[in-house]
């Protein structure tokens, strides 16, 4: 039986997301560490701080010790710095290469391989779920998020980031690479070359306006709590300038709200959700 184009092109889009963080996994965690060299690493950054912001006062007075998720952890650093003895943390990726570094480093946590949309643990197997940079890698992010929904405990929390589709500086990204393209593709036809194919084989990266965020995760029976923004500074080659990251770590450090300015510049939304009580 033949496979259909679409489930070719869905496989195709899993490999080379696999092979970009299998390839990327030993130095992800440097990425934390150092000073940022772009704007990505600084998303990173911050991104954590958002996540660490949101689940502190979820901690207080719970007399308990709560069941964290990070599903797509990375090399594990996410939730670094969050004491243990009030949480116990279990991580997943799609990346074995991940996975192994997470392991090395994190030896008090736990970790395993697998994928958003068929997460490998129990129905109401956490009181915390974090999820960053990973829903817009996925082929069908409304079932990954879904799936994270049935593993929250009653009253349990999802704290999810959403690269932001309405952002200025995400247009001049897009447009920067649209030109980037095209020129690629007029030297390919002047040199009789075939570089421009290296653009058709990275993967996709969706993004979201708020408002279709919001509404993917109360599909999920999940009620929205609080939304940060942050990164406010142009990606790609401009992101690259150092000065244009200093601006934008000072920027984003202080304006963290979202609003109706903030929707329209901030790179990131980090949001927190709540799974009720009686579902």
């Amino acid at each position: 039986m033949r496979t259909r184009p679409a489930e070719v092109e869905k496989q195709r889009q899993a490999a080379v997301v696999r092979e970009h963080f299998d390839g990327a996994s030993a130095a992800w965690t440097s990425r934390y560490a150092r000073e940022p060299r772009s704007m990505a690493d600084l998303d990173l950054i911050l991104r954590r701080q958002n996540v660490h912001a949101l689940v502190k006062p979820l901690l207080d007075g719970v007399g308990r010790r709560l069941r964290v998720l990070d599903i797509g952890c990375g090399s594990g650093d996410v939730l670094d710095g969050l004491p243990r003895d009030v949480i116990s943390v279990a991580g997943m990726d799609f990346s074995a290469e991940m996975v192994r570094q997470a392991r090395a480093t994190h030896a008090g946590d736990s970790f395993v391989r697998g994928d958003a949309t068929r997460l490998p643990f129990r129905y109401d197997a956490a009181d915390i779920i974090t999820t960053l940079g990973v829903l817009e890698y996925v082929p069908r992010p409304s079932d990954a998020v879904a799936r994270m929904a049935e593993s929250l405990a009653p009253g349990g929390h999802l704290i999810v980031s959403f690269p932001n589709r309405a952002s200025v500086f995400r247009l001049m990204l897009r447009v920067e690479r649209w030109m980037e393209r095209s020129l690629v593709r007029v030297r390919d036809l002047l040199r009789g070359t075939s570089k421009a194919e290296e653009y058709d084989r990275q993967y996709r990266h969706r993004q979201w306006k708020l408002r279709e965020a919001i509404a993917m995760l109360e599909r999920a029976g999940l009620v929205v709590e609080e939304i940060r923004v942050s990164t406010f500074g142009p990606w790609g080659r401009l992101g690259r300038i150092g000065l244009m990251r200093s601006l934008a770590r000072g920027v984003s450090r202080r304006w963290t709200n979202a609003g109706f300015v903030s929707s329209r510049l901030a790179c990131t939304f980090v949001v927190c959700a709540r799974k009720p009580d009686d579902a």
